[in-house]
């Protein structure tokens, strides 16, 4: 059997994608998932609520890629020992067990990382996280570094799937012609799905160390992209309603800035990040 990639979390959306760009690659791809698994052969069961003392990696593994968290900033504020035992405390069981097995591990980190008060952050700046969520994520990452060559961490902005619910109600609303509420003050730098996937792909199949950051060049407020959807869709701009996130008293954070510095992963993966509204075009309006 050729070496292959484990997806921890296959179930998952991120996962999801992985799993599929990476059999469109042509790679040897098994995953695990917190349910009974359907197909035996392709899939292994792994929960995180669970102990991991009994569970072994599938053999033949030579990375392994952690999308099983929880991702809900919301959930993490309102739950931190909760999602601080999945978070942090399995997850770094897990990724001991994996490194022992001589697997390397790719961790999915997060911008959040950051307090958000300067664009294009890079990749060897302190971590300065102002939410749980955020704070859970630096914390594996500091732990990963005594993993050294064995480890990498991939820090993601806003990633953009087309089943979005937010923007997906949005377009929803606009097509019928019915206003659409949106922050102006809280931004994101979006990047497509796919992007993300085959950046992964690239990251564990060549077993690449070290910190990476995927995120477009520049934010734009969730309120610009509800007028960019008005504008594509040919109906009224007037029907986008700018609000500001203040009004939203369980909002624990809104940063001012959520780009991260791209340079290694567009010199060393070729990669192309799309600028924040062409990669909402590309995920919404794909032809």
């Amino acid at each position: 059997m050729n070496e292959s990639i484990l997806i921890v979390g296959g179930g998952g959306l991120l996962g999801g994608a992985l799993l599929a760009c990476g059999r469109r690659e042509g790679l040897a791809m098994e995953a695990t998932t917190h349910n009974l698994p359907a197909d035996p052969a392709a899939l292994h069961r792994l929960d995180l609520r669970e102990p991991l003392d009994n569970w072994h990696p599938p053999t033949g593994c030579r990375s392994a890629v952690l999308c099983s968290a929880i991702t809900s900033l919301e959930t993490c504020q309102r739950d931190p020992a909760g999602t601080r035992w999945i978070n942090v405390t399995q997850t770094l069981r897990l990724a001991e067990r994996l490194v022992a097995a001589k697997i390397f591990v790719v961790f999915i980190s997060t911008n959040l990382v950051f307090d958000g008060t300067r664009p294009a952050r890079r990749t060897d700046e302190p971590t300065s996280p102002l939410t749980e969520y955020g704070r859970q994520k630096a914390e594996v990452e500091t732990a990963l570094k005594t993993f050294g060559d064995s480890a990498a961490v991939v820090r993601l902005t806003k990633v953009l799937n087309p089943r979005w619910p937010l923007l997906c109600g949005w377009i929803e609303l606009l097509r019928a012609r019915q206003p659409v509420r949106a922050f102006t003050d809280m931004v994101c730098a979006p990047i497509p799905l796919d992007t993300v996937a085959h950046g992964l792909a690239a990251i564990a199949s060549s077993r690449l160390p070290g910190r990476w950051q995927f995120s477009a060049a520049a934010d734009v407020s969730y309120a610009g992209i509800a007028q960019h959807l008005a504008s594509r869709l040919n109906v009224p701009a007037a029907l986008v309603t700018g609000i500001s996130c203040r009004e939203n008293p369980s909002l624990e954070h809104s940063p001012q800035h959520t780009t991260l510095d791209t340079s290694r992963a567009r010199r060393d993966l070729k990669l192309n990040f799309p600028a924040a509204l062409a990669a909402v075009d590309e995920t919404y309006f794909h032809e």
